[in-house]
């Protein structure tokens, strides 16, 4: 495992938002719904934080500022071997199949 840096960090949350978005818009059911925009507020709060760093910064190891990153790895780490079943649309799969793992060597500190 390498260590990811704060510019690896946003890239990767980056994505990750985008997708959460994907998944929200593509699913009809209530409490998906509502699923993904938690996960996705959890994000940003992190990105908010993120944002605040200087461009100089980038360069530096990334370390978790939001205590709530934990539940989201959690919940990452059970959406991941049941995508297929919460998630219809295959672009998006395998978006987030890809970023989970990525994301959660991130969140786990």
């Amino acid at each position: 495992m390498s260590t990811k840096n704060v510019a690896d960090a946003l890239h990767i949350f980056y994505e990750l938002n985008a997708a959460f978005s994907d998944a929200y818009w593509e699913t009809n059911d209530i409490n998906q719904k509502d699923y993904f925009f938690s996960m996705k507020s959890i994000l940003q709060d992190e990105l908010d934080e993120l944002h605040k760093l200087s461009l100089q910064d980038h360069i530096y190891p990334y370390e978790p500022m939001n205590p709530n990153l934990k539940e989201l790895s959690k919940k990452l780490k059970g959406l991941l071997p049941d995508i297929n079943k919460h998630i219809y649309r295959q672009q998006t799969v395998n978006k987030l199949s890809e970023l989970i793992p990525d994301a959660c060597e991130l969140f786990d500190y």
